[in-house]
């Protein structure tokens, strides 16, 4: 027994088994094409060589620079396992049996499963035309006095971006009580006027999660961070692990740091891919949802249709995700990578689709 039948998260691996189909493009897990910086990978070998030391429980260092990055104290932000580990601590922290959650239904489901782990009610808020409905988060918040709201912006899997007016107007109307938890894992793809300030989070009760995992190409290495008011990150660490982010993954966070230029890079490639997918899916009859992500998600004619095309691509070896979200299950949605990549998916996509 191995228990992968229990995991509503099922990694592309476990896919691979499942189905007996081996992935030549894997598309379905908005990881970053691109991949690290080359001053990242040699961090990360020079790191292992210690790997037999335990890490920094306080990861002074990385908070002290990503600090000074973001214009706050170090205080103010907290390390953890990926945003995924993040939430699992947002959930032990906040939530529990007689708590409630609110979350918009078809968003990121991770923050659901975990506040549903906890015992906490969650309340689904659906979408308003493939959009976070905002005021609907906010009415539902005050009538079940909600304990935590959390949405993704930019959206996963739309892709979509509120900004950060909207995003303060929203913390701004909430209950005084409530937590409003924003995973921005994306953020390093949106315009910078659409990005919160780290300072604006200041006396809010807000946690703003961020990750090394996509623009910065270390997913594999489980490393994010939560960015808020102090005696909300105590809260955290009370509910954390001491160790939870090694040695090589901290070595790794801190060099991409300093790899301005190729995360500048990443970000302008994505942005050119984007584009030229946008361009080729309308050519070929696909209605591409707007986004600020390293993903596309487009509309296919109807559900029977998107899962025809992801089957089709599978069995080539071409994985992406199709959506299961309501409201979007006539959608696909595949990570933007090199014109290469994206060629060789375009093709595939012309003789399934």
């Amino acid at each position: 027994m191995t228990g992968e039948g229990d995991n509503p998260f099922p990694s592309l691996e476990m896919t691979e088994r499942a189905t007996g189909l081996r992935a030549r493009e894997r598309l379905s897990t908005n990881e970053n094409e691109f991949g690290p910086a080359p001053d990242v990978v040699r961090a990360i070998g020079a790191a292992a060589r210690e790997c037999h030391r335990y890490p920094d429980c306080d990861h002074h260092e990385l908070r002290r620079r990503l600090g000074h990055a973001l214009g706050v104290p170090a205080d103010h932000v907290h390390i953890g396992s990926g945003i995924d580990g993040l939430l699992g601590v947002i959930g032990r922290a906040f939530l529990g049996p007689g708590r409630t959650a609110v979350t918009s239904d078809a968003t990121y489901p991770t923050f659901a499963y975990f506040a549903r782990a906890r015992g906490a009610t969650v309340h689904l808020v659906p979408y308003r035309n493939t959009c976070v409905d905002t005021e609907e988060l906010i009415r539902r918040a005050h009538g079940t006095g909600a304990d935590v709201v959390y949405l993704a912006d930019p959206d996963n899997p739309t892709g979509g971006s509120l900004g950060a007016p909207a995003l303060l107007d929203l913390a701004g109307r909430l209950p005084e009580r409530t937590l409003l938890v924003v995973d921005g894992a994306y953020t390093e793809y949106q315009p910078p006027a659409d990005r919160i300030g780290a300072g604006e989070l200041t006396g809010r009760r807000m946690l703003w999660l961020r990750t090394f995992s996509k623009a910065h190409a270390l997913a594999g290495l489980r490393i994010g961070y939560a960015v808020g008011e102090p005696e909300l990150l105590a809260a955290l660490r009370r509910g954390g692990e001491h160790y939870v982010v090694g040695r090589v993954a901290e070595a790794a966070a801190l060099a991409a740091l300093d790899a301005t230029g190729h995360l500048a890079d990443t970000v302008r490639r994505t942005a050119e891919g984007r584009a030229h997918y946008g361009r080729r899916l309308t050519e070929l009859g696909y209605t591409v949802l707007d986004g600020t992500t390293n993903f596309v998600t487009f509309r296919c004619a109807d559900p029977e249709t998107a899962g025809a095309v992801a089957k089709r691509l599978a069995q080539s070896g071409v994985f992406v995700r199709h959506l299961a979200a309501p409201g979007l299950t006539d959608c696909l949605r595949m990570s933007i990578g090199p014109t290469a990549q994206r060629e060789a998916v375009l093709a595939e996509l012309t003789r399934t689709g």
